[in-house]
């Protein structure tokens, strides 16, 4: 917690960015990407070498930045299913089921599946992953692949919608989808947010997040908000502009609130692509400007408004009583740690681990 805060990240992943990894040009490119990104949104104290950037993150590390060196109570870990790009899909599924085991109380899980493979495909992994870990709340989903480029539309009739059905057979309670941020030179079509409308229209019995919110389409996805009670902007990376580009993430926020109110907003950043502590040192300090008072006509934030966006809305969204969730942490092993020590500087159970690894494999 932080400032009294309860906190869920809800997007967070132990990429494998080690160059054997990468199966391609698109493949390496999107790492270019990431890393520049990485290298230029995080203030300098919050960094990772390129050396430890396009590594093989562990689950371990990513607990670590999490819950002991930033204020995170509680982080939903992906699946990530891009397989044109990277051989084990960027986040493998092996990650999401070791965090989700070997930390009950502090990881939430999203099964992943990709559409361009099939129908059929999709279905019998969704089945083979529920049945590996039947406490998954989600499902992600990338709207693309590559060489060669080919998409699908959540609104298919044919193709999502029964993926959609097979979710909430398995109690699934919310959809992930990537939007917003095309990954390298692709065509941005397919990161449109238009499909959602007719997905969260026909299910409105299941959740559906829009990934990276707000860094394209911002006012499509504002009204997406408005008119659909189960549609959320999830801020996974979108968060970062307040310590890059702090009016930009001003405006965007303002437009959701304005449209949609703050019970339509849920916080990530994408840790360990970012480290999280700064992002949380800065909105609870965070506040609109009299200038976009005035001319949005959205009100000063109070401390319900960002109780919600930090943790409370995403509780809401995969039915998680926050009081049993505070309980059962209170006294864990990553409470403990940040009972008994000053706050470690970010990154540095990862530094020490990747720094062993390397002195490791010289020998």
């Amino acid at each position: 917690m932080i400032d009294d805060y309860f906190v869920i990240n809800a997007v967070a992943h132990a990429y494998n960015l080690e160059p054997a990894n990468i199966r391609n040009r698109p493949g390496q490119l999107l790492c270019d990407m990431l890393w520049g990104l990485h290298e230029s949104w995080s203030p300098p104290h919050a960094r990772m070498t390129h050396e430890e950037f396009t590594s093989d993150w562990t689950v371990d590390a990513l607990a670590q930045a999490l819950f002991v060196e930033s204020d995170v109570d509680l982080a939903s870990t992906h699946t990530l299913r891009l397989d044109s790009y990277f051989d084990d899909g960027l986040a493998a599924r092996c990650k999401t089921v070791e965090a989700a085991t070997k930390h009950p109380d502090r990881f939430l899980a999203y099964v992943g599946v990709d559409p361009t493979a099939g129908l059929e495909t999709c279905l019998r992994e969704l089945d083979e992953q529920m049945a590996e870990l039947p406490q998954a709340i989600g499902l992600k989903m990338y709207p693309a692949q590559v060489e060669p480029d080919r998409s699908w539309r959540l609104d298919d009739p044919d193709l999502a919608f029964p993926i959609i059905e097979r979710a909430i057979e398995h109690g699934l309670k919310t959809v992930a989808i990537h939007k917003a941020a095309p990954l390298g030179p692709v065509p941005m079509n397919p990161y449109r947010i238009d499909d959602v409308d007719g997905a969260a229209g026909r299910y409105p019995e299941m959740n559906f997040e829009i990934i990276h919110a707000g860094l394209a389409f911002t006012r499509e996805t504002s009204l997406a908000l408005a008119r659909f009670p189960n549609v959320y902007a999830n801020l996974e990376v979108t968060s970062l502009l307040l310590l890059k580009a702090p009016q930009m993430f001003e405006e965007v926020l303002a437009d959701f609130i304005l449209w949609g109110g703050p019970d339509k907003i849920v916080f990530s950043d994408g840790a360990m692509f970012a480290h999280t502590q700064p992002f949380l040192e800065a909105f609870t300090k965070f506040q609109f400007s009299e200038k976009t008072c005035a001319g949005t006509g959205v009100e000063p934030l109070t401390r319900a408004d960002k109780a919600k966006i930090l943790g409370l809305n995403y509780a809401r969204v995969v039915d998680l009583d926050v009081e049993s969730a505070k309980a059962r942490i209170a006294d864990d092993q990553f409470s403990m740690a940040r009972r008994a020590e000053p706050r470690p500087e970010p990154y540095a159970a990862w530094k020490k681990e990747f720094a062993s690894d390397r002195a490791e494999f010289r020998r």
